[in-house]
């Protein structure tokens, strides 16, 4: 019989009442310090060295955080948490397969109420540079939302408690009322001083600040940033690829040309590639017929089903960024808690498979197949997709890449070949700035990225130095 600690383990949206009704670990975690008995060694070594089996310790702030990010109790009414969108056994995004196949945009707490969109996956979302609007010649990068609404992690962080379409909170004071009430109070008032938690005129007017300081460090953390990926594992030497998914990467940084918007290369100081470029884009994905908000009441959606979304430009109210959405990472984009689940893709969900997806990008331009209409045509990218002459099996060799990309795979106990760390692309020259930390949380980590320049100059540089290095 031998003796292991359990790691750490990051709670599912099945957890989200557990965590709401109790000051204790998940229901499927305990804390790391739990000796339990008749567990293998093999089993801790790979906690200890493997990819993706443990997340790292919390700090105060950040399991504050996480308390508040997987609390049912703080929607109005109860039972919704920033979980119930964006789940971790779906990579932060919808866990409700039935949601994303009626329409891919979730209730909110009021079960009859809808916005315009899917939710987007938060993993990797502290990693985006503030929104710049950029200039002449200079593209749109950065901040948060699909349409870039707000500026960074710690701005966004509270918009869905206070929308009426999503948790639904009136204000502030309802807030501090509920925290008041959270069994993790003890804890917030830890991090942010005794009385914090006081009604008080002070408290209120700090109330959404302290959440979301909580909530930024919690999703800037290891255990929703832990690059844990087959892919991380290959990038490392630990494992190999198997021959379609090389064969799929080939295509990505080559004739599917992927790798202009979704870099694919660590960086030149080693940092780990985020697959987004933090641009926004307008890739002629058709409107959703299924979108519930297009039979919203007049109040919320005044147009009705004639309703476009104008993503990034409606937030400029620049007719020449209509339709421009951010381009998302690809980290965990098939990631799914089951193999028969279904996953949406895109800004309004329209495609289910990431066939569908690769598929449209391929043939969109080629006139062989007709597809429903671009949403705003005006501005569609018919540059970079849209005929990339793909055969079926080469569609399929992309599938199987992106399948690697999912957090939490652990690497095999046999040894394997080592493989030669791939090569940096493009340096990190951006730092993402933190948010602020009480001093009684402890440290905060941020990753920057690996965003640099206007979007034309870095694909002509990763271009030249893909054909350079390979």
């Amino acid at each position: 019989m031998s003796l292991a600690v359990r790691p750490k383990t990051i709670p599912t949206s099945t957890d989200r009442k557990a965590e709401s009704g109790m000051d204790a670990a998940p229901r499927n975690a305990l804390p790391s310090h739990h000796v339990l008995l008749a567990l293998p060694v093999a089993w801790l070594c790979l906690a200890w060295h493997g990819v993706g089996l443990s997340a790292a310790e919390l700090t105060p702030l950040e399991t504050l955080g996480q308390k508040i990010f997987f609390d049912t109790t703080l929607s109005n009414p109860a039972g919704q948490s920033c979980a119930s969108c964006h789940a971790p056994e779906a990579g932060f995004t919808s866990p409700d397969a039935d949601e994303n196949s009626l329409g891919a945009v979730h209730p909110g707490a009021v079960k009859t109420l809808f916005g315009n969109r899917k939710p987007p996956t938060i993993a990797y979302a502290s990693q985006s540079p503030k929104f710049s609007a950029g200039g002449e010649g200079e593209p749109t990068t950065g901040g948060l939302f699909w349409d870039g609404r707000v500026a960074d992690l710690q701005e966004q962080a509270t918009k869905p408690l206070l929308n009426p379409l999503e948790q639904n909170n009136a204000g502030a004071a309802d807030l501090l009322k509920k925290l008041n009430a959270a069994a993790y109070r003890a804890l917030f008032e830890t991090v942010n001083g005794q009385g914090s938690l006081a009604i008080s005129p002070d408290n209120e007017a700090k109330i959404l600040d302290r959440i979301a300081t909580a909530l930024a460090a919690y999703e800037a953390s290891s255990e929703i940033n832990p690059f844990s990926s087959k892919y991380d594992a290959f990038l490392a030497g630990k494992v190999k690829l198997s021959e379609q998914e090389a064969r799929g990467l080939e295509l990505f940084e080559g004739k599917a040309n992927c790798f202009s918007c979704h870099p694919s290369r660590p960086s030149e100081d080693g940092k780990p590639p985020l697959f987004t470029d933090y641009t926004y884009d307008n890739l002629g994905f058709p409107r959703n017929p299924k979108n519930p908000f297009y039979r919203m009441p007049t109040s919320i959606n005044p147009d009705g089903d004639k309703a476009i979304d104008l993503g990034l430009g409606g937030v400029l109210k620049d007719p020449k960024q209509y339709g421009r959405f951010k381009v998302p990472t690809l980290r965990n984009v098939d990631k799914r808690p089951t193999g028969g689940f279904v996953k949406v893709f895109g800004h309004n969900g329209y495609f289910t498979s990431l066939k569908a997806v690769i598929h449209f990008y391929n043939v969109r331009d080629a006139g062989t197949e007709s597809f429903d209409p671009a949403e705003v045509p005006e501005t569609v990218n018919h540059t970079e997709l849209g005929n990339l002459s793909l055969t079926d099996a080469e569609e399929d060799d992309l599938v199987a890449f992106l399948k690697t990309l999912s957090d939490g795979y652990i690497v095999p106990k046999s040894p394997t070949t080592p493989t030669k760390p791939r090569q940096p692309v493009v340096p990190a020259t951006y730092d993402v700035p933190k948010p602020a930390v009480p001093a009684e949380s402890g440290p905060l980590t941020v990753l920057p990225h690996d965003f640099a320049g206007a979007r034309q100059a870095i694909r002509v540089f990763r271009f030249v130095e893909h054909k350079r290095t390979r």
